[in-house]
């Protein structure tokens, strides 16, 4: 569901475009794999006899984690069960945004857009930077809900004082733009060498030299101080320790 923005539009396409080449160049392989998959799958069942029974959840209370061990062994509808106990009776965010992700992508559940808005905002407001993140996006482009660029602004801002690169991408070009926040370009500076830094240099890069155009050296230089002194918040609302 990640979605990045760009004050000319640009970004997305150019990952769509990137990822229909990928797609072509590793159709055969993908093929050949799961054909070999296949066989090696049908010779361990004949081995065993059976195929594996579903294990229980991990001890405890059910979580994010408990879910996901669940999922990634394959017993999806355990997953999105533990996955619901987590959010709906333990306030689990994490668990909240696995379910918002699963009900948006339609990948093991039927594609349900209300069910995945109330999760992603159960996991944003519980302090899930993912799920802040895509709910932002939500917003940004009215998926599911009417659009509300302020509300977007409001999650992608939350994402970025969390971590999230992408989040701190697209607060940027935000702040650069002045779209739904006051026009900064030493905050659009900071977040886009955040975004660098943090892993997404993809878009931020070249952004991040448009932007330097435009300002003088100080204003760099005390850009490049608040981005060093940048410390994210953690899901309680507390700086995380360096």
């Amino acid at each position: 569901m990640t979605n990045y923005r760009a004050p000319q539009n640009r970004a997305k396409s150019a990952v769509l475009a990137a990822d229909k080449g990928h797609m072509q160049r590793i159709a055969a392989i993908t093929f050949a794999a799961l054909i070999l998959a296949a066989a090696a799958i049908g010779a361990m069942i004949t081995q065993s006899g059976a195929a594996e029974v579903p294990a229980e959840a991990s001890e405890g209370p059910a979580s994010e984690a408990t879910g996901h061990d669940l999922y990634r062994r394959g017993y999806y509808e355990e997953a999105i069960a533990e996955w619901t106990k987590a959010a709906d009776e333990n306030g689990d965010a994490g668990a909240a945004f696995r379910l918002g992700e699963e009900y948006f992508d339609a990948k093991v559940v039927t594609r349900d857009v209300p069910t995945a808005i109330k999760y992603l905002t159960l996991g944003a407001e519980g302090g899930d930077d993912r799920a802040q993140q895509d709910l932002a996006t939500m917003y940004d482009n009215g998926w599911g809900v009417t659009a509300d660029i302020d509300k977007a602004a409001h999650w992608y801002l939350e994402a970025a004082n969390r971590g999230s690169a992408v989040s701190q991408y697209n607060i940027a070009t935000m702040y650069e733009t002045g779209t739904s926040v006051e026009k900064d370009m030493q905050k659009a500076y900071m977040y886009y060498l955040l975004a660098i830094e943090g892993g997404f240099p993809h878009f931020a890069t070249t952004e991040l030299e448009n932007v330097s155009r435009v300002m003088t050296a100080q204003q760099i230089k005390d850009a490049t101080i608040m981005a060093r002194e940048f410390t994210p918040i953690d899901e309680e609302g507390e700086e995380r320790d360096s």
